[in-house]
């Protein structure tokens, strides 16, 4: 198992790199990975005055090279594998993204471990996230390590699902995932605000017209939680047989998907949260996304199956079947 530790070397973020470098010692410690870390180095990015380079020196990234090992002694990770610097010549953090993922594609990496500063607003706006456009251009997972993430240890793993399709094979992953760090799953599940009814009516409660029936409000969300809950239970049972431990959680309680997720983390004291990415770049830019809201706030590492993962035509999960 290869794992990218794609670091930016040169800011002064020395904080957000020490808890990334705590996360893949745990990491290389529970599934014994290789971690290779990487700095893409932008054309022209390294000026250095001239009395500090002999003239020979022409080759920056042999010059960021060498630098960037000296950063990396800073951090005692005695594991890691030999650093390696990619020159890339896009302006962009879509652009570097897809250098990236084109060179995690080619080593066939399983995982990108990337910082995440938590800028917001104004300044969000003008720096954008290098963190962001990596989780929309990926094709391998990305374990994103906010700028609120706390060196906790991951005995807890939280994933929030809708129970789809595409949930059941992205579970498999979770459990994976659950053996080689010898964790317990937890999943959660908010069950939305049913709508509002489609004719009003002065009697007290309403009643709705739900799958065509004539139902209260408190009807409705008693039928979606026991539906739900009845799904999350095979799908626990299910990680029982692969020998996890699990249980789940059927959120009712109204609040964003995004807020009832970090909630729910801070009171379980969560070790890693798994999302799912689904939005595309455009509704991602216009309406955010309740995974970059939780990858901003989270106070754990957040592990981001990407959509080109889980798009891809081959079979890229386990063997087991789902329940």
């Amino acid at each position: 198992m290869t794992i990218i530790w794609a670091m930016d070397a040169f800011e002064d973020n020395k904080e957000l790199n020490l808890k990334m470098a705590t996360y893949l010692t745990r990491l290389h410690e529970r599934t014994g990975a290789d971690i290779l870390p990487v700095y893409l180095l932008r054309e022209n990015e390294i000026v250095l005055p001239s009395y500090e380079v002999p003239t020979w020196v022409t080759d920056h990234s042999r010059t960021a090279e060498a630098l960037f090992k000296e950063v990396l002694e800073d951090y005692h990770l005695p594991f890691l594998l030999e650093p390696k610097v990619i020159p890339h010549a896009s302006q962009s953090h879509a652009g570097a993204a897809e250098t990236l993922t084109n060179f995690a594609d080619r080593i066939k990496a399983q995982m990108i471990v990337v910082g995440n500063h938590g800028r917001q607003g104004f300044q969000r706006f003008l720096l954008g996230s290098f963190a962001e456009s990596l989780l929309l251009e990926s094709d391998v997972p990305v374990m994103v390590v906010g700028s609120q993430a706390t060196a906790k240890p991951i005995t807890n793993i939280l994933f929030p699902t809708e129970f789809g399709d595409h949930s059941k094979e992205n579970f498999r992953q979770v459990l994976d995932l659950a053996k080689k760090l010898n964790a317990e799953v937890t999943l959660f599940h908010c069950i939305a605000r049913p709508i509002e009814s489609l004719f009003e009516m002065d009697t007290r409660p309403k009643i709705y017209n739900f799958k065509g029936k004539m139902l209260t409000l408190e009807q409705i969300v008693e039928q979606q939680i026991e539906h739900q809950s009845s799904r999350a239970h095979h799908w626990v049972t299910w990680a029982h047989n692969e020998g996890v431990t699990a249980q789940y959680q059927i959120d009712s309680s109204y609040k964003s998907v995004d807020e009832a997720i970090l909630e729910a983390a801070s009171q379980m004291n969560t070790g890693l949260i798994v999302m799912e990415a689904q939005s595309g770049p455009m509704s991602s830019a216009i309406l955010g996304s309740f995974t970059r809201n939780v990858v901003r706030k989270a106070s754990c590492p957040v592990y981001v199956i990407t959509r080109h993962f889980y798009d891809r035509p081959e079979d890229r999960f386990m063997d087991t079947p789902a329940p």
